[in-house]
């Protein structure tokens, strides 16, 4: 497709070295060792996508522009009833080439291109820049971001001011004690360096009654998978009775160590998630924990709530007003679509009642 001088035409794996380029030197950070390897998890190992799903924009034999798709699989009430979804992930321009609608003209190639194969796109984790894209581009809000989080006051304002002098603390500058997670077994709590995929996908599966909503499809496939992510420090906490296991929760850990975000849980017996909160306030190795919003339904929040999370509190209220809180945005693949298009069976997918999100399905955690 031809947009302004410009071609746009759909990614190839040959391509890989130029767009890693490309994203190492105007979005991503990190070595390009890292990079190299993120790229290729992230798009040529999915396991729900038979090639990356991505597009490109060149000018003069070189790709000036791109943009990738996280695809997830997703069901409907059955675990039968399957979707997949695609998740706008990494967009860049390269800066000689901005202000040409490029973002713009390679999404709405990819949704002609990528609507046969998917159905609904699910953006989580758009930045407060790309959102009037995205709202030109058809997406709709289903409700803003936010963390709930255990924390002390004077940890809320040492990040505030942090944030303020721009400074990032370095995993350096933290005393020995403070930089490790303690593995191994704590009575009933196992604390692992890695996912116990066929545990993790039985739990996750254990409760997934009415009302249908459209949930998140994590079997072992996806676990193998998605936490082998090589930008991401992850520690995974089980909850075990009569050497079962009945529950976990997965902790994304700051590269500063100071931070914990709870992206992933489940439970096939009720209390297992608060045992595990309660190991990890025990052994006080971050200095917050947070969830998300989304994440937290009215009968979980309860768990938390009981063991100091806050949903609101002064770093909220401070990026609240400095940065605004980000939406979830929605929309089907299709460029040119109906109502019906708007609705996965008899589940409209602009209706947040209809989803059930954990922080896991994002791109970037």
């Amino acid at each position: 497709m031809k947009h302004r001088g410009y071609q746009i035409s759909l990614y190839e794996r040959n391509k890989m070295t130029e767009v890693v380029r490309l994203l190492g030197k105007n979005l991503w950070r990190g070595d390009g060792e890292q990079n190299w390897s993120y790229f290729k998890w992230k798009y040529h190992d999915n396991p729900y996508a038979n090639q990356p799903l991505a597009v490109i924009a060149s000018h003069e034999r070189s790709i000036v522009g791109f943009r990738g798709y996280f695809a997830t699989i997703w069901y409907l009430g059955s675990n039968d009833n399957r979707v997949v979804i695609l998740e706008p992930a990494d967009t860049v321009v390269h800066p000689e080439h901005r202000r040409n609608g490029l973002s713009v003209a390679m999404g709405n190639f990819a949704m002609d291109q990528f609507a046969a194969k998917c159905s609904v796109l699910l953006n989580t984790s758009a930045g407060k820049n790309a959102i009037p894209g995205y709202l030109r581009l058809g997406f709709v809000s289903l409700g803003k971001k936010a963390y709930y989080r255990r924390s002390s006051f004077s940890r809320d304002v040492s990040v505030i001011w942090r944030g303020v002098l721009k400074r990032q603390e370095k995993e350096g500058d933290l005393p020995a004690s403070r930089r490790n997670v303690l593995f191994g077994e704590f009575g009933d709590v196992v604390v692992s360096k890695s996912p116990g995929e066929e545990d993790m996908s039985r739990v996750a599966f254990s409760k997934n009654e009415l009302p249908a909503k459209i949930r998140l499809l994590q079997d072992q496939v996806f676990f193998r998978w998605r936490f082998e992510n090589p930008k991401a420090r992850y520690v995974f906490y089980f909850y075990r009775q009569a050497d079962a296991i009945v529950g976990y929760l997965v902790m994304l850990v700051s590269n500063d160590m100071r931070q914990g975000f709870i992206v992933d849980y489940g439970q096939e017996r009720d209390g297992a998630i608060g045992e595990i909160l309660d190991h990890i306030a025990k052994m006080a190795e971050f200095e917050e924990v947070n969830i998300l919003n989304i994440s937290v339904d009215d009968h979980l929040w309860e768990t938390f709530k009981s063991r100091e999370f806050k949903k609101w509190g002064l770093h909220r209220l401070v990026k609240k007003i400095v940065f605004n809180e980000q939406p979830i945005l929605v929309r089907p693949v299709k460029r040119q679509c109906s109502e019906d298009d708007w609705f996965l069976g008899d589940l409209d997918i602009r209706n947040r009642a209809n989803w059930e999100f954990k922080q896991i399905c994002q791109d970037n955690v």
